[in-house]
């Protein structure tokens, strides 16, 4: 199954064998592992597009996926996706990346202005690998996009609060998506509590995984 090829690696970022080849989502702060042959980013904040992290992960042939705003500060392999755009990336078969909108509602900052605004272009993935697919949400709260995504095998559903979704939203989320199992993520490193992750798991109305970090040195 999908989800014994996959790595959380603390906060929002993930590690994935597909077949071959090995994909991550927004890395950041990742200790040792294998080289990257796609780094999908979902937006800008340090703690998704670390361009150390993508230094360190990335090879000559390292295919970056990431919004507008993201691909312009990414030098070398880089392709910009918009929301409902797909790729299926050279050299990796049955791969296919589809750019899903995300975006908060009424996640604000202290002068009214939301954190991650629609217009800011803010990405989630959904992953198909072989025939199955894996949703990873990004920072977003609860939106009518998400449609676009039920049924699917994993869904990654951040859970911390203050800049997306609560367990509470995000438990909203996994029955609005239907997922076989959701995994609680967006917690542990600089908002959100183990507490957070397993109020979702509990109240979850789908099967719910917490996942373990690696145990490695961040360099």
């Amino acid at each position: 199954m999908l989800l014994d090829a996959l790595e959380w690696l603390g906060h929002a970022g993930f590690r994935l064998r597909a077949g071959r080849a090995t994909v991550y989502v927004d890395p950041y702060r990742v200790g040792e592992g294998p080289p990257a042959d796609v780094i999908c980013v979902t937006h800008g904040h340090y703690d998704h597009f670390s361009p150390r992290d993508i230094e360190r992960l990335s090879t000559e042939g390292t295919l970056v996926v990431a919004p507008p705003a993201v691909a312009e500060r990414v030098g070398g392999g880089v392709v910009s996706l918009a929301p409902g755009e797909s790729l299926e990336p050279d050299g990796i078969r049955g791969l296919e990346i589809t750019a899903i909108a995300a975006y908060n509602t009424s996640k604000r900052d202290s002068e009214g202005r939301l954190f991650h605004p629609r217009e800011a272009g803010g990405l989630g993935y959904e992953l198909r690998v072989r025939g199955e697919r894996l949703y990873h949400a990004g920072d977003t709260d609860v939106i009518p996009e998400m449609d676009s995504v039920a049924g699917v095998d994993v869904a990654l559903l951040p859970v911390s609060g203050v800049y997306v979704m609560t367990a509470a939203e995000a438990v909203e989320a996994a029955r609005r998506i239907a997922p076989r199992v959701a995994v609680p993520m967006h917690w542990g490193e600089h908002v959100g509590t183990r507490a957070d992750a397993t109020a979702f798991a509990e109240r979850a109305p789908v099967r719910a995984r917490l996942l373990d970090r690696p145990r490695v040195a961040v360099g």
